[in-house]
């Protein structure tokens, strides 16, 4: 039985808004499909103060589905 990727979700962390459309565009050009994209902004409190801040930036790219779908030539 041959194994094949099917979908791939990464997560990571990146300090400015340009490096987390940099990740996203990353992803899309790897090939496959981008199914989903979250970019959250993640702080550190400490005694009701920000003491850090960051993003988190999470890709899912779709590469094939369940089922290969076979291409159907209509040549006569």
């Amino acid at each position: 039985m041959a194994k094949l990727l099917m979908r791939s979700v990464e997560s990571y962390k990146v300090d400015t808004e340009a490096e987390a459309q940099e990740v996203i565009q990353d992803a899309i050009a790897a090939g496959g499909e981008l199914t989903k994209k979250t970019i959250e902004l993640k702080q550190k409190k400490s005694k009701g103060q920000i003491v850090d801040e960051c993003l988190k930036v999470t890709v899912q790219v779709d590469y094939s589905g369940l089922w290969l779908e076979e291409e159907s030539s209509n040549e006569d």
